[in-house]
């Protein structure tokens, strides 16, 4: 029998909150035990703990630990274990007894919008709305209407809010076909504030004389002189404060003209998505992992990486809408936020050159004599580089990880690696550009060197940073140094 606590929120009882969907990695592992455990602890959590486990705004993640170790192969049991670790830490989803009175109805949502005290009664009333209107209908009116983007309501602005939490949220809903987190997604959004980053948006949609790619995006990014990080660097800043400086002076002004120069049609092809969703993996995955300093201990911002474990949910949330312009819209929002969450981190430069340099064959901190020796009829030696495929005890070791962010973190990158992995060197859209001159020149640093094993290498150094804990090595933890400034790497490592 599965343990929780007991259901403060029963209203939700009438949604399904069944799998309908498989994960989209589906590794072997799931069982129905594995599968009816998921749904139950997800049930749970939804019906009895608030978004927010503390009121500053850090994020309950117990869903997103579930469903990853879920589609990496997880026991039921561990799975249970998972959630007893997560739940002691939780509030309830009615922060006090009189919360229980805030009726949240189609005629006054806007007004609650931001009051975590109604985060019940928006859970409430937004499964409601996704029994009514199905969850793409509820999606389709509560994040991309017209209606739902007027100010104060700013939907899809707080969608991607409080480092993409609400969109991952939102995200797991769509990929497992789980309508009750639809629910929680949605009610997740209602809690975030567009004011921080509402002054990026919207971008000028009509198409450049030539559009540019992200990786070209992201060069015109690191030469803009309205966008260098202010000084002097303070070690101390929050993110908010980041955020604000980076957009100030001009620099709101100038993410939306560059980003402009990155069209997203206003009715995307499946070939048109499938191409802007590769680019955004890819360089995501550059910004976490690519940008260290040679020489220097690898650090892996935490920030940045929000954007590999969020970018695995842009082709279900994609798959979800059925208006061609929400799935335009879901994109367009999304390519300046990795713009400005790359500013506030002091504007780190990828070096495709260096991530390139980490090793493809990461292996756990095991001496290879303590491994048997090999039979002597084995075709190939484990024990060589050469004849190893490194994915099984990366994947077997990180469900055992309490850190929820490392078992996302690689999810993204073996999917990645299943999709893109075969890439060759110099073949990632846009690692090439035609100069004044007609000759093509790398658009940074290595990138006519970099292939499809960037994935594997990047999950490598997630391993290795943040700990191969099933192996006895201490747990490490995510750099908030804001490592783009050179003072953030005086000292030592």
């Amino acid at each position: 029998m599965l343990r929780g606590s007991k259901s403060s929120l029963t209203t939700m009882s009438r949604l399904s909150y069944n799998l309908t969907r498989k994960g989209q990695l589906n590794l072997p592992g799931s069982t129905y035990a594995s599968k009816k455990a998921t749904e139950e602890l997800l049930k749970k959590d939804a019906e009895t703990h608030h978004c927010f486990f503390r009121s500053a705004g850090l994020h309950n993640h117990l869903s997103h630990h579930l469903l990853a170790a879920y589609d990496l192969g997880a026991s039921a049991g561990q799975l249970q274990k998972i959630y007893d670790d997560e739940a002691r830490t939780q509030r309830p989803i009615f922060l006090e007894e009189k919360d229980k009175d805030i009726v949240v109805s189609v005629d006054n949502w806007i007004q609650y919008l931001g009051n975590q005290s109604a985060y019940g009664a928006f859970v409430k009333f937004f499964s409601g709305e996704v029994q009514n209107l199905g969850a793409s209908g509820a999606v389709e009116r509560y994040i991309f209407s017209e209606d739902a983007n007027k100010e104060p309501a700013e939907m899809l602005i707080r969608l991607v809010s409080g480092a993409v939490h609400p969109f991952i949220l939102l995200g797991y809903g769509a990929e497992f076909g789980d309508d009750t987190l639809i629910a929680t997604g949605l009610s997740q959004a209602a809690m975030h504030s567009p004011q921080l980053i509402r002054s990026i948006y919207p971008i000028d949609t009509s198409p450049p004389s030539q559009s540019l790619t992200l990786l070209e995006l992201l060069h015109q990014v690191y030469e803009s002189e309205v966008l260098t990080p202010p000084l002097p660097y303070d070690p101390d800043a929050l993110i908010n404060a980041r955020y604000r400086n980076a957009l100030s002076n001009g620099g709101a002004e100038e993410i939306k003209r560059l980003c402009s120069q990155y069209h997203i049609s206003d009715s995307p092809s499946e070939a048109d998505l499938a191409s802007k969703i590769q680019e955004i993996m890819w360089v995501s995955t550059l910004l976490m992992a690519s940008t260290g300093k040679k020489g220097r201990k690898p650090r892996l911002d935490f920030f940045l990486m929000h954007l590999v474990n969020s970018s695995i949910f842009l082709r279900p949330l994609c798959n979800m809408l059925k208006e061609p312009a929400h799935k335009a819209a879901l994109l367009r929002t999304y390519i300046p936020l990795i713009v400005v969450i790359t500013l506030s981190r002091g504007r780190p430069r990828i070096n495709p050159e260096l991530l390139m340099t980490f090793t493809a064959a990461p292996r756990p901190p095991i001496a290879s004599t303590a491994f048997p020796k090999p039979s002597d009829t084995v075709v190939g030696n484990p024990l060589d580089d050469a004849d190893y495929n490194p994915w099984p005890v990366m994947i077997e070791a990180v469900q055992y990880h309490q850190d929820s962010h490392v078992p996302k973190a690689l999810r993204t990158l073996i999917y990645a690696a299943q999709h893109y992995g075969d890439t060759p060197p110099g073949g990632a859209i846009g690692s090439l550009q035609a100069g004044s001159d007609g000759e093509e020149r790398e658009t940074h640093i290595g990138s006519s060197k970099m292939d499809g094993t960037i994935f594997v290498r990047a999950a490598g150094m997630v391993m290795e940073n943040l700990g191969w804990v099933r192996y006895g090595q201490k747990e490490g933890e995510w750099d908030r140094s804001a490592l783009g400034w050179d003072a953030a790497w005086e000292g030592g490592d």
